[in-house]
């Protein structure tokens, strides 16, 4: 399986960094995930996030490892929006430090953002 690691921080931190980008390795390990590539975003900027979405639609991506959700936007908007790029590329999205989301969650989520017609629409911030 190619996992792609994406790591975010809200102020730069290179500590930080590191132990996001440990935990999601470790779990790669103990998966036997081959990590294809990773992107690392600190405050409001998101080259980082862009460019897992470009993986993601290219369908390189089988796994997104993150450390927590909250990673993956600010907002139940932009964390709906981020769950449908990763669905329509028959991808799969590990938390290292949450529960995984219950499936009625992630449907939720998925009928959230493709009901409001934000398939694509990634918040910047």
């Amino acid at each position: 399986m190619r996992a792609f690691i994406y790591t975010r921080y809200a102020e730069p931190n290179p500590a930080q960094r590191h132990r996001q980008y440990e935990q999601c390795k470790t779990l790669a390990e103990q998966r036997r995930y081959q990590v294809i590539g990773t992107a690392h975003d600190d405050s409001h900027h998101r080259s980082g996030l862009a460019t897992l979405i470009e993986g993601l639609r290219a369908r390189d991506i089988d796994i997104v490892l993150i450390t927590d959700y909250a990673c993956l936007g600010p907002t139940i908007t932009s964390l709906a929006a981020m769950m449908d790029e990763i669905d329509r590329a028959d991808a799969r999205l590990l938390a290292c430090a949450e529960p995984l989301l219950p499936p009625t969650i992630l449907d939720m989520l998925l009928m959230l953002v493709r009901r409001q017609g934000l398939s694509g629409e990634i918040e910047s911030s």
